[in-house]
């Protein structure tokens, strides 16, 4: 490892921005940025690089894609985050010069020209259909790989980096494995676990049962209070009912006399404005309100003296159907039932889960992506590497897109006959 030290930029109002340098052009760096060259660089692998591809495919009439404004649009939105993973990690900030410019539209050139050969036109999927000459372009392109790698080994052997350079390249390379091992796993979860992954299952699985749990507790304890209460009210009840002051009137039995004579005197005053009333009303209209009087006074002795029907108190259920009286079947039952519908927003409620076999497809750009973060060395061969697999990395994204490796696999002939047929 270099001695390090910290250059600042002589870029006037950038003068706040720093270059993480040391001995070796700052390879040693694993995290490098510049303001100004990441613009330089933003706008040479996001914009002039596709735009150039377009122009040139469009003239030649080269193989690519049919893209729309919103297809650009999100092509930009990734290439931008591409480009700044790739500029801070890849050491770009130190060895982004013009000899890279150079060779990146080189690169998008020349590889462009090579898959239009005919029998370039295959895929990595295609492998066991290589033709001879399909193999002997591959295999010298792959030569070619291994001496630059020679080339950069020897540099970072030379930096003392090699200790991690290595290792970081082959993490690097899980983004082109790993996704094997991703595709036998979910197939396995596809054969295995129909209903998903079982963690999510589990998890809501214990939920219910907690909430069944706490739900049977807290109506315990209602039911309680509730019948607590229910006592209360009829023993309050029966001491009134078995009370009942004059007129029909209910006082407690813990009421002083005195309220007695209150309660006559206020009646009795009321009788002489009644008598008072009556004799000034035509005949007839007296006879009818004496008898809706009476009417009323009937009514009144109708009511029963019921504890309950004076309070209006209501009766306690007879039948109370809760969690906490449900069997363990039943309680089984409801929690797999609850199961079925979790909220899956691309799940209807009834509908099942979207499933699907993948099949692998590994794209030239993203391999080539990761050669570009080892091309790290201020050197004027690594400068060329670095502008021809970010040339052919734009190639790949331009043309078709920045494209997953994992596809859905399509329903094969017989399968998709079959289905005719039982529909």
């Amino acid at each position: 490892m270099g001695v390090n030290e910290t250059v600042p930029t002589s870029h006037g109002f950038l003068d706040g921005c720093y270059l993480h340098q040391d001995a070796y052009g700052g390879a040693a760096t694993l995290v490098s940025f510049h303001f100004v060259r990441f613009i330089l660089f933003t706008v040479m692998f996001t914009v002039a690089g596709p735009a150039f591809y377009r122009i040139f495919a469009a003239f030649f009439d080269l193989e690519r894609d049919f893209k729309s404004i919103a297809d650009h649009f999100d092509d930009a939105t990734n290439g931008l985050i591409y480009t700044y993973i790739v500029f801070t990690l890849g050491n770009y900030a130190h060895t982004f010069s013009w000899v890279t410019v150079v060779f990146y539209f080189t690169g998008i050139v020349v590889y462009s020209a090579l898959v239009e050969l005919p029998f370039m036109r295959v895929s990595l999927n295609t492998l066991r259909s290589w033709g001879s000459s399909t193999w002997a372009v591959t295999l010298t392109g792959l030569a070619l790989v291994l001496v630059g790698a020679g080339f950069h080994i020897r540099w970072a052997y030379t930096a003392g980096i090699l200790a991690w350079y290595l290792p970081l390249f082959l993490l690097a390379t899980a983004s082109v494995w790993s996704p094997v091992i991703v595709q036998m796993l979910h197939h396995y979860c596809i054969d295995n676990c129909p209903n998903g992954l079982g963690m999510e299952r589990h998890m809501r699985r214990l939920a219910l049962v907690l909430f069944t749990r706490r739900n049977a507790r807290n109506l315990r304890k209602q039911n309680e209070q509730q019948s607590i209460q229910l006592g209360q009210l009829r023993t309050r009840a029966e001491e009134y009912a078995a009370n009942p002051g004059p007129s029909g009137a209910i006082v407690p039995s813990s009421a002083p006399t005195d309220m007695y004579s209150v309660a006559s005197t206020r009646q009795n005053n009321a009788n002489k404005d009644e008598t008072i009333s009556l004799n000034t009303i035509h005949p007839t209209d007296r006879d009818s309100h004496e008898s809706s009087e009476g009417d009323s006074d009937a009514e009144a002795n109708r009511i029963p003296n019921n504890s309950n029907t004076l309070l209006n108190m209501p009766n306690e259920p007879e039948h109370q159907q809760h969690i906490d009286s449900l069997t363990r079947e039943q309680k089984n039952d409801l929690i797999e039932k609850r199961l079925k519908n979790l909220h899956y927003l691309n799940v209807s409620s009834d509908g099942t889960l979207p499933l699907h076999r993948y099949q692998l497809h590994l794209h030239h750009w993203q391999m080539f992506y990761i050669l570009a973060f080892f091309t790290r060395f201020d050197k004027f061969v690594s400068h060329a590497c670095a502008g021809i697999v970010l040339g052919i990395v734009t190639q790949g994204s331009a043309a078709y897109g920045f494209d997953a490796m994992m596809n859905p696999k399509e329903p094969s002939a017989s399968m998709a006959s079959t289905k005719d047929k039982q529909e």
